[in-house]
């Protein structure tokens, strides 16, 4: 029986460890206890911090693990990285990751890239360079926080403020975009790069871009969908990343495709969890195990196609609300949550107050 380290125990790792267990790995998790939702779902609980990469890695060594592995979070796909890198195991190199952090830097290397599209871009120093409309956003960050649209110079300085509550890594504004907003679910394997999917996003728009939903698959024009498919390789390449799942989003409009930020870990809001799978019939979570495994071979599509999303509940989605109460008996409805009725405003991809998940033959509409 192969043995998988899987890093953190929150709800976004549970499905993995679900999909460990069904796949008969004898597995080890590493996380505080608190909150550890994933306890009882490994063979091995360590209470400690994943920031105690060292000694992770010693006990991995010890009890001879054969992949490590991590999804929807960026902190524990690097503590993935290091452990599996500190045991010669299948991975992308940390140091790769720590670099692929900053959006500034990542849009650097992808800016000759053929057929992606880049937008005027700058890292804030203290000098206003004149783009606008813009959007500000930490260069080290997700979820969307500290994400700001601004319409002119007047409005630069409340954005900065609310950009600099960031990870420390520096400012990063860009021209705005106008188009629609996708995702690109894929795995790479020894730098060979398998897109598994494509996400339609409904957002809040200006002022924070807060993802209100998720749709699978996204639809798109047949020029878009084939320029997909060719830029999300070559970003891959680009930027070093080689092994893993990887969560791109990109805009499109009759300018082309835009790349808006390169997230290296599986989609969070059950993009990667559920949707993919669901919409796909590919096993994503069993890839990203084989993947750290280095044992991964590309799955074939069994089935018709299926359309899968998600909607969320929160102030901007207030009428929705109707909605979600009368899906339950529905046949499409797959689950709906509704976690409270007074409805707070998202300012993030945190704030929210319920979800429903839908399977279909078509997309589902509220």
């Amino acid at each position: 029986m192969d043995k998988l380290a899987i890093i953190g125990a929150s709800t976004g790792q549970l499905p993995l460890c679900k999909k460990a267990k069904e796949m008969g790995l004898e597995t080890y998790c590493f996380a505080w206890e608190k909150g550890a939702v994933c306890k009882d779902h490994v063979d091995h609980f360590y209470p400690i911090s994943i920031m105690e990469m060292d000694k992770i890695a010693n006990i991995c060594k010890q009890e001879g693990v054969k992949g490590v592995v991590s999804n929807g979070s960026d902190i524990t796909q690097e503590v993935a990285s290091y452990v599996a890198g500190k045991l010669s195991l299948n991975c992308t190199p940390y140091a790769t990751l720590r670099l692929l952090r900053d959006k500034y830097y990542v849009r650097s290397i992808c800016k000759d890239i053929e057929n992606l599209s880049m937008p005027s871009y700058y890292k804030y120093e203290g000098k206003d360079k004149n783009i606008y409309p813009c959007v500000v956003k930490p260069c080290v960050g997700g979820a969307k926080k500290g994400v700001s649209y601004v319409r002119n110079k007047e409005e630069l300085p409340k954005a900065l403020q609310y950009a600099s509550t960031g990870d420390g890594g520096g400012i990063d504004i860009e021209e705005f975009i106008e188009g629609k907003e996708v995702s690109v679910e894929s795995i790479s394997f020894h730098g060979y790069h398998t897109i598994f999917q494509i996400t339609d996003k409904d957002s809040s728009g200006a002022p924070h871009f807060v993802e209100l939903g998720h749709h699978q698959p996204a639809n798109l024009p047949s020029d878009i969908y084939n320029k997909i498919h060719e830029v999300i390789p070559q970003i891959l390449t680009a930027i070093g990343y080689t092994n893993g799942a990887s969560h791109i989003e990109l805009k499109y409009n009759s300018r082309g495709v835009f790349l808006i930020e390169a997230n290296l870990r599986g989609g969070g809001d059950e993009i990667s969890n559920r949707l993919t799978e669901m919409s796909t019939g590919l096993d994503y979570l069993r890839s990203m195990i084989e993947v750290a495994l280095d044992v991964y071979r590309k799955p074939f599509k069994t089935g018709a196609p299926h359309y899968a999303g998600i909607y969320y509940l929160c102030k901007q989605t207030a009428n929705l609300l109707p909605a979600f109460l009368s899906a339950i008996d529905k046949p499409w409805c797959i689950e709906v949550d509704v976690v409270s009725t007074q409805l707070q405003e998202s300012f993030s991809n945190y704030e929210r107050n319920g979800h429903l998940i839908y399977l279909s033959d078509h997309k589902i509409c509220l």
